[in-house]
């Protein structure tokens, strides 16, 4: 059994297009079924769920009240019984082998214990040229033309396939969110938990997916360099924990060398007043690694940071 886990926030314009694809699949519907995560929507999420899926028995709508793109994957993992797992974003369109050629990934190497396929962004309006060497922090993935396997393919949230066994084992997802904080590394730091483990990752050209994008909204500088700065979070929270939630020695010289790295960009951008994209996005990357450690200056959240294992 294949168990598809779909989380969104506000999505119901988006699912509109994307979710009659997931109804569209190849593989014996018997043997599959899929989760949309409402993760706390205002909009009409639920009753456009609820009208698309009406006829399909395998398809289910799931209700997650805690914030976060983890939470909702989480809850959709404990409410599904597949042992292979499939996490896809709700702006993703899904060729109709997709769960067909993941299945083939796995059946051709029994050592693999995840799958990814390739990605491509699919904007609304025309690509600016500045933007293609970012596409990758928006989700763009491809390896090429032949199905491989190796123990360092990335994998991103966009989609991503991993069996049951190896995804509890490594407790799930790392955190993402507390209330309204970006605080971790949500799946990426489940990517690196792979890679520590030394687990064989495969990719499949034959997993055709678009992941859906608004120019005027992910296609901007403030939208790429958004992306930066979450890294850049993302990058220190990973140092914190690795550190086992302990301010040693190795995270102050961490924090000390990304607080002088931004202050020396940001004086730099004030004196000599470049407009230069690159030096702008890697100026908010580090920003991004300062602001996490101000975030401890704040008790309670500090004791949610150091929440090691959110999926049990």
């Amino acid at each position: 059994m294949i168990s598809v886990i779909i989380p969104t926030y506000n999505g119901a314009g988006i699912l509109e297009k994307t979710l009659p694809q997931w109804l569209s699949q190849s593989y014996n519907e018997n043997e599959h079924e899929v989760y949309v995560v409402d993760n706390r929507s205002s909009d009409s999420t639920h009753s456009t769920v609820k009208r698309i899926i009406a006829e399909h028995p395998n398809f289910h709508y799931l209700y997650e009240d805690t914030p976060g793109a983890t939470a909702a994957r989480h809850a959709g993992v404990k409410a599904s019984e597949g042992d292979i797992l499939v996490f896809a974003d709700n702006d993703v369109l899904v060729n109709p082998d997709c769960l067909q050629e993941v299945m083939r990934v796995y059946v051709q190497n029994p050592d693999c214990v995840a799958v990814t396929g390739r990605i491509r962004i699919q904007w609304d309006k025309e690509e600016l040229d500045w933007i293609t060497p970012y596409k990758y922090l928006l989700g763009e993935l491809d390896y090429g033309e032949d199905i491989r396997y190796g123990y360092d393919l990335y994998l991103n949230g966009g989609f991503m396939s991993v069996k049951r066994d190896v995804f509890e084992r490594l407790h799930g997802f790392n955190p993402d969110l507390v209330g309204p904080y970006l605080i971790g590394d949500g799946d990426t730091g489940f990517v690196k938990k792979l890679f520590q483990e030394h687990l064989l990752i495969g990719y499949t050209p034959h997993v055709e997916l678009q992941h859906l994008q608004q120019t005027n909204k992910h296609g901007t500088v403030e939208g790429v360099a958004l992306h930066f700065y979450n890294n850049g979070i993302a990058e220190s929270y990973s140092v914190y924990r690795e550190a086992d939630f302990r301010f040693s020695g190795k995270v102050f010289c961490y924090l000390l060398k990304e607080f002088a790295i931004s202050l020396k960009q940001w004086v730099g951008s004030r004196i000599l007043h470049r407009k230069n994209r690159h030096r702008y996005f890697t100026m908010r990357q580090h920003a991004g690694c300062v602001r996490f450690f101000f975030l401890l200056l704040n008790p309670p959240l500090r004791r949610e940071i150091r929440v090691k294992d959110v999926y049990n």
